[in-house]
């Protein structure tokens, strides 16, 4: 009896998978409309290489935008006043050449509503022997993986995978050219900084000398490059993040009415370019910016800005005065009531390479290129501490001190001369003049390290040991 019992159990229990098992294929017939299935034979909707296509044209909410061959390039012709890029033209043509459908949705569609293809994103490929082809694009299907397209004047409809048909529903800010400016960071000649309206500092390479830049404003000096080298290779990288607003009533909504930064810098290549920022828009990763004479706001990635906020000092060089070794002849020292005269001689051969170990050098007419017990110079160590004063803070006050100095430095240069002097201040700085003229920099009477009282401490080095 009990053997029975389980026997019809297990029948019930088979009847209902059953049952379970139609119910279930029902509902998935039921469902099938959602994405009609057909053939899964791929299908060639266009056919041709771009060197047969004379020009693209898509039809879309946006806009009417032309894209023509010129040569072996891409261009936008219409609108004219886009600045496109050309990566994205020439993506756009070679989708647009060979489109192939994933499968065939339905053979005679009479409700194209239904495929998103009564209001369609029309692509016409305009060929070389004067035929048009045309392809509209409907809406995405229901899974996301591709798009219902028909050709214009047939009854076929076709699904496309995404990401030929998404390249071609680009629009008008998908056409532009995304990077600001066609340069590396090789190319600056001048470049000028504003913070709140006011200028933070003017400088330009220097015409005579690769690689050195002059400090114009708001001291002449000149300009730590080390400094200046993340804002070439930051503005010359910045691309466009999104395009927000074209020609905007109102730029005070975006801070541009009165930008937060500027920057105005020339070119190699003769471009001179300026470059507003306003409010940030993502703090400490996007921010409004527009270019000056251009009437568009977009926004730019600021994580690399990270200059923004610098103070001069740490723009500017931070030496008082810097000069190679291999340029200096002489050089006049009054410090503490006297004056020492030391000469310089650096060996230079035939095909201008150096030898330190030839080198000549005399302290108050007594040779002094010798080395101590540590194998070193003491001449060259002096030297470069003479030369590594650092300034510790900028004087922008408009003070006159009075040339009065308690240190001067006279070199005779190979191509010149400069005269540093020290002029005491107060009792924690000097005044530094560079030939006579105030230059705005105070360095500390107390530093050691790059600072006076080290360079005091190698000078007397250098007397002990000629003194011996």
């Amino acid at each position: 009896m009990k053997l029975y019992r389980n026997a019809i159990i297990l029948v019930v229990i088979v009847a209902l998978l059953v049952g379970a098992y139609f119910v279930i294929s029902k509902n998935k017939a039921a469902d099938s409309t959602s994405e009609p299935s057909s053939s899964t034979t791929s299908i060639k909707l266009t056919d041709l290489t771009t060197d047969k296509v004379e020009s693209v044209t898509l039809q879309n909410p946006d806009g009417t935008f032309v894209i023509t061959q010129k040569g072996t390039d891409w261009v936008l012709t219409t609108p004219a006043d886009i600045k496109a890029d050309s990566s994205v033209l020439s993506s756009i043509a070679i989708n647009a050449a060979s489109v192939t459908a994933d499968k065939l949705v339905e053979e005679n569609a009479q409700d194209m509503s239904k495929y998103g293809l009564d209001k369609p994103v029309i692509v016409k490929l305009k060929l070389t022997d004067g035929t048009v082809k045309s392809l509209e694009i409907g809406a995405v299907t229901p899974t996301k993986g591709g798009y219902y397209v028909r050709l214009t004047g047939e009854n076929k409809v076709y699904v496309v995978g995404s990401y030929t048909i998404e390249t071609l529903l680009t629009n008008r800010n998908g056409l532009r050219l995304k990077k600001l400016f066609n340069i590396d960071s090789t190319m600056f000649t001048k470049i000028a900084m504003d913070r709140k309206g006011e200028n933070v500092f003017s400088s330009e390479l220097d015409p005579k000398k690769s690689a050195i830049w002059n400090l114009l404003q708001p001291i002449k000096g000149s300009t730590n490059s080390t400094a200046l080298q993340p804002m070439f290779e930051a503005l010359s990288a910045t691309t466009v993040v999104e395009f927000i607003e074209d020609k905007p009533s109102d730029l005070s909504k975006y801070g541009l009415d009165n930008p937060s930064y500027t920057f105005d810098f020339d070119t190699t290549t003769g471009g001179a370019f300026k470059l507003l920022l306003g409010d940030e828009k993502t703090k400490g990763s996007e921010m409004y910016a527009k270019l000056d004479g251009n009437d568009e706001v977009f926004t730019i990635d600021s994580s690399a800005y990270t200059f923004l906020d610098k103070p001069l000092k740490e723009i500017i060089d931070t030496f008082a005065y810097l000069v190679n070794i291999d340029q200096v002849k002489k050089i006049d020292l009054t410090m503490e009531g006297k004056t020492d005269t030391m000469t310089l001689d650096i060996y230079k051969a035939a095909d201008n390479s150096s030898d330190s170990d030839k080198d000549k050098f005399t302290f108050n007419g007594k040779d002094a290129t010798g080395k101590n017990d540590d194998d070193n110079q003491p001449f060259r160590e002096f030297y470069q501490s003479l030369i590594a004063i650092c300034l510790d803070d900028i004087d922008l006050s408009g003070a006159k001190p009075v040339d009065n100095p308690e240190i001067s430095i006279n070199y005779t240069l190979a191509d010149g001369a400069m005269k540093i002097d020290y002029v005491s201040k107060d009792a924690d700085y000097f005044y530094v003049f560079r030939n006579g003229e105030y230059a705005n920099i105070l360095v500390s009477k107390t530093k050691v390290d790059y600072g006076v009282v080290g360079m005091k401490n190698k000078y007397k080095e250098l007397v002990d040991f000629l003194a011996k």
